[in-house]
């Protein structure tokens, strides 16, 4: 009995010292999905933040629906995760669960959303100035004049809202004779944005530029123009490592690298931040963000009127998996909100 007693007390000490499960942070991720290559390799960043920082993350995929979306963060709220992050489908639609969630005390991140919905944070990216760069090189690259089209996202969702705002702005703005010919909303969806490429080509013989405000969404279209034998040029938005090639060889004339892998560390950083109860951080937190292209390139729109600073494809490689280093737990908070 005596050691029974002994072995008794010695767990119970133990079990003080150490953390139980149900003390452990865990976070719950609502994605758009979890299918599209961007969303992969965020998931696969995000991981390794959750081992950095000690949390536990549960992602789910909303599969493209709001609907789904809703209950999955409805699920968070009363499993009582220890913050929610959310990837929303639609800003405005996901503002009263957003309300619930925190009138329970559970902090919420919309991720490169900027959500109205009272305490919530976002994470954001200098979405509205990158898109009109985007605009100036496909601009410049066509002399002011042609046909262009754009792969966006889906309506409502304000990364894709506001790259669309940006580059139509721009063109209209500073290049007043190029015409937008198509706009379609893909949800993410590369076989939407194979569909739509297809459309164009067949319906504008003299298209002569796609700009994506994603890279999945450019690479799908091009594989359609190079089936077709059409040569287009492309801008992009997210430097994604199969663009290389489409760089390095002018076709893509400028991406943006927020980095899959950066984005997936960053938002499971901040989350973890919150969870642990770190304060300071304000409501909007920016990423640092960097134009990729080719020095021919940038030879090229430097003679036409656009400058800009610029990294290579191989120093672009070397920062999307800089994540731990440039976000990690080591690093004060203002680590968070270093990109504006």
């Amino acid at each position: 009995m005596r050691n029974i007693l002994k072995t008794s007390v010695a767990l119970l000490a133990l079990a003080i010292a150490t953390p139980s499960m149900a003390q452990e942070k865990v976070l719950g991720l609502a994605a758009i999905d979890l299918q599209n290559s961007f969303f992969v390799r965020m998931k696969e960043a995000g991981d390794v933040a959750t081992s950095d920082y000690g949390v536990k993350a549960t992602w789910q995929s909303a599969e493209g629906s709001l609907e789904k979306q809703v209950g999955i963060i409805e699920n968070f709220i009363n499993q009582g995760v220890s913050a929610i992050l959310i990837d929303p489908i639609d800003k405005n639609a996901v503002v009263p669960v957003i309300q619930k969630a925190t009138a329970a005390g559970i902090p919420v991140i919309t991720m490169g959303n900027k959500v109205e919905a009272g305490e919530n944070y976002s994470t954001l990216y200098p979405d509205y100035e990158n898109m009109s760069m985007v605009a100036r090189a496909i601009g410049a690259s066509l002399g002011g004049e042609g046909e262009v089209a754009l792969l966006v996202g889906s309506r409502g969702n304000f990364v894709s809202d506001t790259r669309e705002k940006g580059f139509l702005d721009t063109l209209a703005k500073e290049y007043p004779k190029i015409k937008v010919v198509g706009i379609e909303p893909t949800n993410w969806d590369a076989a939407k944005a194979t569909n739509a490429a297809q459309t164009w080509l067949t319906t504008y013989p003299d298209l002569k530029a796609i700009a994506c405000i994603s890279d999945s969404l450019c690479l799908a279209a091009d594989s359609v123009a190079s089936t077709m034998g059409t040569d287009l040029i492309y801008g992009g938005y997210d430097g994604d490592a199969e663009m290389k090639e489409l760089i390095d060889s002018g076709k893509m004339v400028i991406d943006v690298l927020t980095g899959a892998y950066r984005v997936g560390y960053w938002n499971i950083a901040v989350a973890a931040r919150l969870a642990n109860g770190e304060t300071g951080m304000p409501k909007d937190l920016y990423m640092p963000t960097y134009f990729i292209t080719s020095d021919a390139t940038a030879e090229k729109l430097k003679a036409a009127g656009v400058t800009f600073d610029y990294i290579s494809t191989e120093k672009a490689a070397v920062e999307a998996k800089n994540y731990t280093e440039q976000l990690g737990p080591k690093l004060p908070a203002s680590a968070m909100t270093a990109g504006k």
